[in-house]
């Protein structure tokens, strides 16, 4: 009896955190439109920088791209812990990164598009290596 009444108040302790973490998704999916798109102002020019210019230059010696590189990594861990609780077929890291890398270009796609933002490779290949760490 004690058993199973364990089993049960771990389902419900289990369910609890579910739903906690699928609300806490919400504002974090807000926070990276808000970060990536909302809160950028348009510069009116569509801007494609080299794959690897920010390794280029960290190299070089410009290390304040290394808090951009670290934030971008940052910014999609999050979604690899998120992706496998909104949908369950994406439930490796693998699959997980491999979602974060068409949302990352996503974003970036709209940022060149709306001129609200520059079209990184570096960002996308940060960005999925997050959400890889992520999941």
């Amino acid at each position: 009896m004690k058993l199973c009444l364990f089993i049960r108040e771990e389902c419900i302790i289990k369910k609890i955190l579910l739903i906690s973490l699928r609300v806490l998704s919400i504002p974090y999916a807000y926070a990276v439109l808000m970060v990536t798109l909302l809160y950028r102002i348009p510069t009116h020019s569509h801007n494609i920088k080299p794959p690897f210019w920010e390794i280029t230059q960290l190299i070089k010696g410009n290390e304040q791209l290394l808090f951009d590189i670290i934030a971008n990594i940052i910014m999609l861990f999050p979604l690899g812990i998120f992706l496998p609780l909104w949908f369950r077929k994406l439930n490796t890291p693998k699959k997980a990164a491999a979602a974060a890398f068409f949302v990352s270009f996503s974003i970036e796609l709209v940022q060149l598009i709306t001129t609200r933002g520059y079209f990184e490779i570096d960002d996308i290949f940060h960005n999925t290596l997050g959400a890889f760490a992520g999941a």
